[in-house]
């Protein structure tokens, strides 16, 4: 008995120990939770389409497919893409800006001064003169006053039956003489004397058109410096509108020059007329046949007896001349055409029909 009093405190001891000695549980031990099956891809679109959320873990092709098809299904795809736009005009080849740069520094101008203008006639000869010798300076043909003069007389006739009230005299003379800019010269002459000086000035308008259409291409003013003389009024104002005349020819140049750049950028404006025009479709054929040759082809008033259309392109009225006619013997019906007359920048052809 006293032996297993003995071994008592012993176990107590010894099993105390054990439990001292023995590892605690860990938190994560003791919080494991339990693991969920996965997913079937079935199942999470259906999640993704209820909640409108991706489903946790979901990554690599199959999210990108399944937000792929609920884009599809939710919301119309938008279309952003431009319209597409006109062609641009062919850049023009090194022969055609030759030709370009060429046309310009050899504009023909034809000078007149406004009728009913407070000028004399010696006045507006001078004026004449003056800016003629200007522009044949600077390389520009020019029609000369006297030429002008006998061209207005020998073609008054012509003028008065072809022409009409459908273009003024002065238009009809340009386009008649080729002329690429006819200027208007307006002169409003003003003198005084003061303590034996005489003093003359002027102001200027002149207005620059295309013979072809009567269009206004450029305006310019110009007020002349205050002129002395101790001889007379007149010479006073001669010196002033020839000298002013001199200053404001510059200007006329540079401004008509700088809208013909323009107004040309996409070839030489030509007027075609074809009389006889009767079938339509041939019109159109020859049209197509045309524009192979040139830069632009616009359609002006067209009618069974006669069809307008402006030709643009880089060349001359023999070159347009000339492409004319490999159209017309492209297009049936038109293989007889001939030229009828020309005037200025506009050919006539009749078709012989």
């Amino acid at each position: 008995m006293a032996k297993y009093r003995l071994l008592l405190p012993l176990c107590t001891v010894f099993l105390f120990a054990s439990c001292a000695s023995g590892p605690a549980p860990t938190p994560q031990q003791e919080e494991k939770p339990v693991a969920e099956a996965p997913k079937s891809e079935a199942r999470n679109k259906a999640q993704e389409l209820i909640t409108g959320e991706k489903p946790a873990g979901q990554t690599g092709s199959a999210a990108n497919n399944t937000t792929t098809t609920n884009t599809e299904t939710s919301t119309p795809a938008l279309t952003t893409a431009e319209p597409p736009k006109e062609a641009a005009a062919p850049e023009l080849s090194p022969k055609e800006k030759q030709f370009f740069e060429n046309y310009l520094k050899r504009l023909k101008y034809m000078m007149v001064v406004k009728e009913g203008a407070a000028v004399s006639e010696f006045q507006k000869r001078s004026i004449l003169t003056k800016g003629n010798e200007v522009l044949l300076k600077q390389g520009y043909d020019v029609i000369q006053y006297d030429q002008l003069l006998k061209n207005i007389e020998d073609q008054r006739a012509a003028y008065e039956a072809e022409a009409g009230a459908s273009m003024s005299l002065t238009q009809y003379i340009a386009q008649k003489l080729g002329a690429d800019v006819y200027v208007e010269l307006d002169c409003v002459p003003r003198s005084s004397t003061e303590n034996s000086r005489h003093y003359g000035e002027a102001n200027f308008t002149a207005n620059m058109y295309d013979p072809s259409t009567a269009e206004l291409l450029g305006s310019v003013t110009f007020k002349t410096d205050r002129s002395i003389s101790t001889s007379s009024q007149d010479d006073a104002l001669l010196n002033a509108i020839t000298a002013g005349t001199a200053q404001l020819m510059p200007r006329i140049i540079r401004d008509s020059t700088n809208v013909l750049r323009n107004r040309y950028a996409n070839g030489i404006r030509y007027q075609v007329i074809i009389q006889k025009t009767l079938d339509s479709r041939a019109v159109a054929t020859f049209r197509r046949n045309l524009r192979a040759r040139v830069r632009e082809i616009v359609m002006g008033p067209s009618a069974a007896d006669q069809t307008t259309m402006d030709v643009y392109l880089f060349g001359s009225l023999s070159d347009l001349e000339d492409a004319c006619y490999s159209a017309f013997e492209k297009t049936p019906g038109m293989e007889s055409a001939y030229w009828v007359y020309t005037r200025g920048k506009t050919i006539t052809f009749n078709t012989g029909t």
